[in-house]
């Protein structure tokens, strides 16, 4: 399934008809988008690598946003309910929950991005409810959510709005490496990780969860838009208190990052320094980045090299890379 093909929201589906754009097997785009200074006169390239891959599950259930005329681009991480649920389609609550987020953005024009978040909150409420009759229950274990990271871009600023694991790096032209959001989510996974790795070693050895961490995980989805929790757009209120959102100078910017939870670092030196690591995406390039992940995936499918609850999780990124024609000074990232 495609959605908003003109408006430039990806969602990857499990469509293969060309006039509804990329499927599965589509891996990355590139595109070049030029904004208009004060004179009226393009004055500002930004170049545009962008990729989507399905992981181990049964659909995909990220989704892509891109809409540069608008300057506007996101990743959203779609995130299903304790109790399974497909449609007539065969798309989980996951799935369904990250279109919506990103159509409701697509069709938001120069909105607030915070403002976006919480209609399409608002917006996720009334699916669940039109299509399990879930109202807005006191269980978050049970709601449809997704996370998101959306930026847009002009000609002096850069807006974003950000939850869960999500991430945003701004990379300068001196180099620094700027963490823009942060992840909410990893502390309470590492430590249902550490309790698995810890009290059970031989289920975590076999890939068996046992009960007690299983109720550790329902008790983390429990801490959702909750105090000390995670922020996430599941139809609750609470979102609104939750949630971060920003705005960052664009002088001196070269790149800005955005990734969903599965891309990740795994080789040792970048698992010590984000920085090294956001730099090596950089220099690698997306997609060869992502090819190199995948196949760490295949030769690690126990997760014991890199320790996480499963194999191969969906990939969404963008690296936006910025350059000012007249210029000739830009530095390059070391």
């Amino acid at each position: 399934m495609y959605i908003g093909h003109r408006s430039g929201v990806t969602d990857p589906g499990t469509s293969r008809d060309p006039d509804k754009g990329p499927g599965l097997g589509e891996r990355t785009q590139h595109e070049a988008c030029l904004k208009k200074g004060r004179s009226g006169m393009p004055q500002l390239q930004c170049k545009v690598e962008s990729v989507i891959r399905q992981g181990q599950g049964v659909c995909n259930e990220d989704a892509l946003l891109l809409a540069p005329e608008e300057g506007l681009f996101g990743v959203i991480d779609g995130v299903s309910g304790l109790t399974a649920y497909r449609d007539a389609r065969g798309r989980t609550a996951g799935h369904i929950a990250s279109a919506l987020v990103a159509a409701c953005f697509a069709g938001a024009g120069k909105a607030d991005l915070e403002r976006t978040t919480l209609e399409a909150n608002a917006r996720l409420h009334e699916e669940m409810e039109r299509l399990q009759g879930q109202g807005r229950s006191e269980d978050t274990g049970s709601r449809w959510g997704a996370v998101h990271a959306v930026v847009r871009v002009d000609e002096d600023r850069v807006a974003w709005v950000q939850s869960g694991d999500c991430m945003v790096y701004a990379v300068y032209e001196d180099g620094v490496v700027r963490a823009v959001t942060r992840d909410s989510v990893e502390p309470h996974d590492e430590r249902a990780l550490a309790l698995w790795r810890r009290e059970y070693p031989g289920e975590w050895e076999r890939r068996v969860q046992p009960p007690e961490v299983t109720e550790a995980l329902r008790a983390n989805r429990r801490r959702a838009n909750r105090p000390g929790g995670y922020s996430v757009i599941n139809g609750d209120d609470a979102l609104a208190r939750h949630l971060e959102s920003g705005n960052i100078a664009r002088s001196g910017l070269a790149h800005l990052l955005l990734v969903t939870d599965g891309i990740y670092p795994w080789r040792e030196e970048h698992r010590r320094s984000t920085e090294e690591w956001v730099r090596a995406v950089i220099r690698t390039g997306l997609e060869a980045y992502v090819d190199d992940l995948e196949a760490f995936e295949e030769d690690d499918p126990e997760c014991r090299s890199v320790q996480r609850f499963k194999r191969s999780d969906d990939k969404t990124g963008i690296l936006l890379s910025f350059s000012i024609e007249s210029r000739s000074d830009s530095k390059t990232v070391r």
